[in-house]
């Protein structure tokens, strides 16, 4: 908004009518009198000060911004720890640049600098009363647009600790829960239920989300908050990774998403597979989809290795009897030997397709495939060029997986 728009003398107009309310940010006050400029007198002389001396203050609030103490989110009188952890805690999450809680922070924690900054505060209001109505209607508008959009940072801090995982394969393509049972966002619950009904356990957790007001609530501003805060690159590429997860098999999305909807398994499933990893390392080259596992490198199948213990270990030794003592061989014989070990090389082995799936949806690699197959059906001249051979995905732990959705989440500001 321009000053020296604002110094142009208007007429007295009646009290303005304020719209929305500012009562959020007390310190932000804009007069509803209108007055000719001169009659301010030593007050206007003052404000210019202030455009002079500290336009970082003065600026932010001819834009809208809120005052610092609403930046911050403290009162006036805070105290220095009330400051501090107000700083931290908008430094992590907030609509509001850094640069402004920087300034804030700054402003707040210097007693000579909070003085200046309120006698600023105060000369802004008489300011406002040589302002035109429209730009004082429009200051207003901006002010509490700010406000709103705060308001809604706030609440998406107090949700996404419970919808973050769901929340980082969102953002990597995966359908929304309206969309996996096929119902509108505006389904009533009777119909919610209906679609649910003698469903998956993903339709089952589905539907005690969706038909439970508060967390369907939640929900819904989840879907709004990353829809009205992504950026244009983060749609188009949500657009370009939904398409891998029609490609993965029906069992791997369904563990996917349910276990994005429970953080507590996640992080459960999450500490069991870096604890298996961190002490058998060498156990990452001989689970799908490589070629070599410790049930091929014997001839067994998987599904063999239950029941009675002493049968167990028949099967092995007669396995392992006939077989050339190979280090590979030894490797998994004594690995499926030890019931321990087999246990936990069974609990990889069996969600090794989730990772895998994981990894085949959060590679770039089928993409630059795609671009390149395009390339050179674009390239002139005759005869057929070899196929490549697809390329399997590489196993993919969650630590690894982690790294990725944090560098997207910091991209993004979330």
């Amino acid at each position: 908004m321009s000053r020296k728009k604002n110094k142009q003398q208007e007429p007295d107009k009646p009290v303005l009518e304020q719209e929305i309310s500012i009562l959020d940010d007390p310190y932000w006050k804009v007069s509803s009198l209108h007055i000719d400029m001169q009659r301010l007198g030593r007050s206007m002389i003052k404000f210019e000060h202030f455009v002079e001396d500290y336009p970082e203050w003065v600026d932010p609030l001819l834009e809208g911004i809120p005052t610092w103490y609403c930046v911050l989110g403290v009162h006036r009188g805070a105290s220095e720890e009330e400051i501090e952890e107000a700083y931290s805690k908008k430094s992590q999450f907030s609509y509001f640049t850094a640069f402004l809680i920087e300034e804030a922070y700054d402003v707040l924690t210097d007693e000579y600098l909070q003085k200046k900054y309120d006698e600023l505060l105060s000369l802004f209001e008489q300011y406002s009363k040589c302002m035109p109505a429209s730009e004082k209607k429009e200051l207003i508008g901006n002010h509490n647009e700010n406000l709103k959009c705060e308001k809604e940072f706030i609440r998406m801090s107090e949700i996404r600790q419970q919808y973050n995982k769901f929340l980082d394969i969102h953002l990597f393509g995966a359908p929304g829960l309206y969309e996996i049972i096929g119902c509108r966002n505006d389904a009533s619950i009777e119909d919610i239920k209906r679609k649910c009904e003698n469903g998956s356990e993903l339709f089952k957790k589905i539907e005690s989300i969706l038909c439970d007001p508060k967390k369907r609530d939640d929900y819904d501003f989840l879907m709004y908050f990353t829809g009205r805060y992504r950026s244009k690159e983060d749609h188009e590429q949500k657009d370009r990774k939904a398409k891998k997860w029609e490609k993965i098999d029906k069992n791997s999305f369904e563990q996917i998403i349910l276990m994005a909807l429970d953080p507590d398994d996640t992080m459960r499933i999450q500490g069991r597979m870096n604890e298996i990893f961190n002490a058998n390392q060498d156990w990452m080259k001989y689970l799908p989809p490589n070629k070599n596992t410790f049930f091929s490198i014997l001839g067994i199948d998987p599904g063999s290795l239950t029941g009675d213990k002493k049968e167990i270990e028949k099967i092995l030794r007669e396995k392992y009897r006939p077989l050339e003592k190979t280090p590979l061989v030894n490797l998994a014989y004594s690995v499926l030997k030890n019931e321990s070990q087999r246990g936990d090389y069974i609990w990889v082995f069996n969600k090794s397709h989730i990772f895998t799936a994981m990894k085949f949806i959060g590679s770039d690699e089928e993409e630059e495939e795609e671009k390149k197959g395009v390339f050179e059906k674009s390239k002139k001249g005759k005869g057929k060029k070899n196929k490549a051979p697809k390329k399997i995905p590489p196993q993919i732990t969650f630590e690894e997986l982690e790294r990725m959705l944090n560098q997207i989440r910091k991209e993004m500001h979330l």
